[in-house]
């Protein structure tokens, strides 16, 4: 098992923290410049302000009713971040950039005694840069909690079971963070990893360390001691309805069949890791090619690798046996690749292995080429499909340029070279994402704006919010109160049973408008506040205010004074 000791301990440590400092920077840069996006963000986030209306961090809710869909890690995390930064984007994402970070301490922490001190930095700087961690790790959802707690998890058990002299330490750390993981998505925090764990002693003929090294006698009391209290203060609060929907539907109901229309085809996953992988996704091909011809001594010679070969297998198959598809699942999958692909990084920079130039001109044609296929899907069809959105050829830019000086370098077998460029352009993607496309795309989500019409016409003065026809969690999310609630209308004829004396904001699609206004009652006024074109539905959506008109005898009187 390789260990590399330069630079030396100190060096190391400084360059670990300086990596996770960028990291949060690089997560955290401007993460709050757009609004939330449906559905996941605002769902969670709604949710989180009715518990804080209601003064309970235990029972989730959305529009007054249970939100069995996960458990309660994120919203405490959430929960911190806007006692922070305030009840906004920045609040509710800056937990996430902050947990992105710390998977790459982690990382580059846990890695130096199993692959050595190179390696670890580039798996952790190639996790950071990767495409997929510019969306994952900047949206207030529990992916990122779920991938920091599962990684350590799997990464202290392999120190553990490699490290004696850790060994109670490590397992330890284990049986914690899959509790945490646990707390955060349910039972496929500790399922999934112990099957990994379960398999990758099988495959070493080792099963008995499970219960003989494997300190299950105080490890299994930890996993519990921080897992349970609260699945039972939810269970006891709903008379156990939370408890029995959330396993049941949420985690039994998802795998058997699609939810949300989120389904796929069986190759649907590896697609999705290829493309969250880019730009290093490429040299996947020749790093498994490598593992492949020394696949005979893995098992006994590097039990790591076959490790994380058996982690990012077994992750991708299970979900890809699921009804239901979503590439944020399988993110798991992606650590274990990337120490691999860092592990082959690193003998091909220390000159250990000669790549061959051919392939490396090849993956970085590759790279190329879906840089040209970004730029015409960006510039060409995105227009087409939605000529609400202008031109975003530019996107493809950063991997075409990073792509074709890689090659430059690569020619001339500068391998360090390469992947810096190749680092520096995913950076650059992350730029133009954040400060020119995401921007764009918030101009046709038009609920934050609609809540902040409603907020400066209200003031203070109470109102009620309803659907019909159209509804998107962002609009409850921006134009209500606390845990005010909306009412959705099923029927028009249900609309006059809604109006009091407060006023009513109602949204819906505006080609409804007259169909609506023909149901409001003549005591009451209509006013179209604003109509503006929504991406998710693709059509214009108006918001209206329906109020009482004043008595007859208040007009007169206003009228004479």
């Amino acid at each position: 098992m390789p260990v590399e000791n330069n630079p030396s301990s100190r060096s190391f440590l400084f360059q670990a923290f300086g990596l996770f400092l960028l990291a949060f920077l690089f997560f955290g840069w401007d993460v709050g410049n757009t609004s939330l996006w449906d559905i996941d963000e605002p769902t969670y986030a709604q949710s989180l302000k009715e518990m804080m209306a209601h003064h309970n961090l235990i029972v989730p809710t959305f529009n007054g009713e249970l939100l069995p869909d996960k458990p309660i890690l994120n919203y405490w995390l959430m929960w911190t971040g806007v006692k922070l930064l305030g009840m906004n984007s920045w609040g509710l994402r800056i937990g996430s950039a902050a947990v992105g970070a710390l998977l790459i301490l982690s990382l580059v922490l846990a890695l130096r005694r199993l692959y050595g001190d190179s390696s670890a930095l580039i798996a952790g700087f190639c996790t950071a840069t990767a495409l997929h961690s510019t969306v994952i790790f900047r949206g207030a959802t529990p992916d990122p909690l779920l991938i920091l707690t599962v990684t350590i998890a799997l990464l202290a058990y392999l120190r553990g079971y490699l490290l004696p002299e850790e060994r109670t330490r490590d397992l330890l750390i284990t049986y914690a963070a899959m509790a945490l993981a646990t707390l955060d998505k349910g039972p496929i925090g500790f399922l999934l990893p112990g099957l990994i764990i379960i398999l990758f002693l099988l495959a070493r003929r080792d099963l008995p360390f499970l219960w003989r090294e494997g300190r299950l006698a105080i490890g299994l009391p930890v996993f519990f001691l921080i897992m349970l209290p609260w699945y039972v203060a939810v269970g006891v609060e709903t008379h156990w309805v939370w408890d029995r929907v959330f396993f049941i539907q949420q985690n039994i109901g998802r795998f058997d069949k699609s939810m949300q229309g989120h389904r796929g085809p069986w190759f649907y996953y590896l697609i999705s890791v290829f493309a969250g992988m880019l730009p290093w996704s490429v040299f996947l091909p020749q790093t498994l090619i490598a593992l492949w011809a020394r696949r005979r001594r893995l098992s006994i010679e590097r039990p790591a690798d076959m490790f994380m070969l058996i982690w990012a297998i077994t992750w991708v198959a299970f979900f890809s046996l699921s009804a239901t598809k979503l590439p944020s699942y399988v993110w798991e999958a992606y650590p274990p690749l990337f120490i691999l692909l860092a592990a082959y990084f690193q003998k091909v920079v220390s000159a250990r292995s000669i790549p061959s130039r051919r392939g490396a001109m090849i993956s970085l044609g590759i790279l190329f080429l879906l840089g040209l296929a970004l730029t015409i899907v960006g510039g060409w069809i995105v227009p087409r499909l939605e000529p609400h959105l202008p031109s975003m050829a530019v996107v493809g830019l950063p991997f075409m340029l990073a792509a074709v000086i890689a090659m430059a370098f690569a020619w001339r077998e500068r391998w360090t070279g390469a992947l810096i460029t190749l680092g520096a352009g995913a950076v650059f993607l992350t730029g133009l994402l954040v400060m020119v496309i995401t921007p764009m795309i918030n101009t046709v989500k038009p609920s934050q704006r609609m809540g902040q019409r409603i907020a400066v016409m209200q003031g203070n003065q109470p109102y009620k919010l309803a659907s019909w026809q159209w509804f998107q969690p962002n609009f409850l999310f921006y134009a209500g109160r606390g845990a005010m609630p909306i009412h959705h209308l099923q029927y028009l004829a249900e609309l006059p049973q809604i109006l009091r004396k407060e006023t009513v904001y109602l949204v819906c699609p505006a080609t409804s408008v007259s169909r609506l206004s023909k149901k409001i009652p003549a005591s009451y006024r209509l006013q179209t506040v604003m109509v503006r074109y929504e991406i998710y539905n693709h059509e214009e959506i108006a918001l209206l205010r329906i109020t009482p008109n004043p008595p007859l005898t208040q007009v007169i009187l206003g009228g004479l004074w």
